[in-house]
């Protein structure tokens, strides 16, 4: 019902009416509007989104995501050109932030469980234990065969902090090819303004309030083809002895980031970039994740645990606080 009620709000005043629709894919809610006319591209964008999940979920033992840990230590997996463009890009992200952005992270993210039935805090010994396999650059990548081999028995990647960014790439590619020229797509909080509404307006997307319930928003951003993107400590985490530990985990410590931001919220053309750089940015902590919104042109807007909020325009590098 909460999800309704955000899609409603997100697709109001356009001039065609608009159809919803929402299934559960990539372990989130997914909802998809679009106008009427056509309705049809409702099935493909989730039989498309469907599928980009069997490729690169790791809990998908049949995934190539799955595959590649299975072998690990052992041998090379040769993967189709979109999967392993995926995985080089996600590696060059771990080397241009310094493993902030870690694809590595496959062992201690297992180790932790968050979302999983079987999810707890680790002890220090089994965090130390798994911190040597977390390095990034022992990944090989070949690029004639498009191979990806981890070297340590034990390393494994995982691909969720991307996922959702590039599967919202996917459905974009995918509506322009099926001629749609006006979509709104929701995964989980990974939103695709696509085109502009029917009316011709920019979509207004609200971003979630971290410390109220999922239908209030601390502000609004007016979009057109673009991604709106948020990571935030409020989506996934364990309470464990009245203390609260957030799904994104520093692979240098073992335990969730340390930062004085509660969502960072990355707006731009590619959900790709968007879904890496805004994991990135909200494990920087506010000081850093400006500088490097302000050196990177990077559209964010921050909003930090003493309730106050930031913003950088992407081109000049102001700061600004948005109102209410």
């Amino acid at each position: 019902m909460i999800a309704l009620l955000l899609v409603s709000f997100l697709t109001s005043c356009g001039s065609e009416k608009m159809v919803t629709d929402s299934r559960i894919a990539m372990g989130t809610l997914v909802i998809v509007s679009l106008p009427e006319s056509d309705e049809e591209a409702m099935d493909g964008i989730f039989s498309l989104i469907y599928e980009i999940d069997h490729k690169l979920s790791r809990y998908n033992p049949s995934s190539w995501i799955s595959r590649i840990n299975q072998a690990a230590g052992e041998e090379s997996v040769s993967l189709p050109e979109d999967i392993y463009a995926l995985v080089k890009a996600s590696v060059e992200m771990a080397f241009f932030t310094d493993g902030i952005f870690n694809p590595a992270i496959g062992p201690l993210s297992a180790l932790w469980g968050m979302g999983t039935e079987s999810a707890g805090v680790p002890d220090g010994e089994e965090i130390n234990e798994v911190l040597p396999l977390l390095d990034y650059s022992l990944i090989e990548l070949v690029d004639e065969n498009c191979s990806v081999y981890l070297p340590l028995e034990g390393m494994a990647l995982d691909l969720g902090g991307v996922g959702k960014g590039y599967a919202a790439d996917c459905v974009r590619k995918y509506l322009e090819e099926a001629g749609v020229k006006s979509a709104l797509v929701n995964l989980g909080g990974n939103v695709l303004a696509y085109g502009h509404k029917s009316n011709g307006e920019d979509w207004r997307i609200g971003i979630r309030d971290p410390e109220k319930s999922e239908s209030s928003f601390f502000t609004t951003v007016d979009v057109a083809d673009e991604t709106v993107i948020t990571s935030g400590s409020y989506q996934r985490y364990i309470e464990q002895d009245g203390i609260r530990y957030h799904h994104i985990l520093d692979s240098l410590t073992g335990y969730p980031a340390e930062t004085d931001i509660l969502s960072a919220t990355v707006i731009g053309t590619s959900g790709t970039l968007g879904d890496m750089f805004s994991t990135t940015l909200f494990a920087l902590g506010s000081e850093k994740a400006m500088e490097m919104a302000d050196r990177l042109g990077i559209k964010v807007v921050l909003y930090l645990s003493d309730g106050s909020v930031l913003s950088s325009d992407g081109h000049d590098g102001q700061i600004a606080v948005l109102e209410e």
